[in-house]
């Protein structure tokens, strides 16, 4: 069963739903036109939102606190459609019917925590942090000549759609 409901004005919710898992997903997308001088920074955002907040300063206390939630996980994507760029979280966890306590509550709270209370160093977000996380995303940029067809659609892309965001990869 599919619903979807605005929370906020531009702010929506879609649910699927399906009893023939232990185990649920959600994520949480920001849209953003796809703009050459803010896709880098819009990518970058989410890895390093995911290494603290004041709560949860390291690595360490934030993968305790995923295991505390019956080792739920959250991770960044970073998506293109069209001319808009996706960027957030995805979450995975077990479904709280089948375990002792809430997961699905906690797991929402501690995500907020990340987004509204960031770990922050003198007003901004901590040097090393950003220049590691940097560096992790020129390394994703560099790989992708890896994948030989996914290098050739973009280049593909790059050179017929030149001058348009369209043309522009999602990172």
């Amino acid at each position: 069963m599919t619903t979807r409901k605005e929370l906020l004005p531009g702010v929506f919710l879609t649910s699927i739903q399906d009893g023939r898992f232990k185990t649920a997903c959600f994520s949480l997308s920001f849209l953003r036109p796809l703009r050459q001088e803010e896709a880098g920074m819009n990518a970058l955002l989410p890895s390093v939102l995911l290494r603290g907040s004041e709560r949860y300063p390291d690595i360490c206390s934030i993968s305790a606190r995923l295991d505390e939630l019956y080792g739920a996980s959250v991770g960044t994507l970073v998506r293109k459609k069209g001319e808009v760029q996706l960027v957030g979280f995805y979450c995975d966890y077990v479904q709280d019917e089948y375990v002792q306590e809430p997961v699905f509550a906690p797991l929402m709270e501690f995500l907020s925590e990340l987004l509204f209370s960031p770990r922050l160093e003198n007003g901004a977000f901590p040097a090393g942090v950003v220049e590691s996380e940097k560096q992790n995303l020129l390394n994703a940029m560099l790989a992708r000549i890896n994948d030989k067809r996914t290098y050739a659609m973009g280049k593909l892309l790059k050179t017929m759609c030149r001058g348009d965001s369209f043309g522009l990869p999602r990172l």
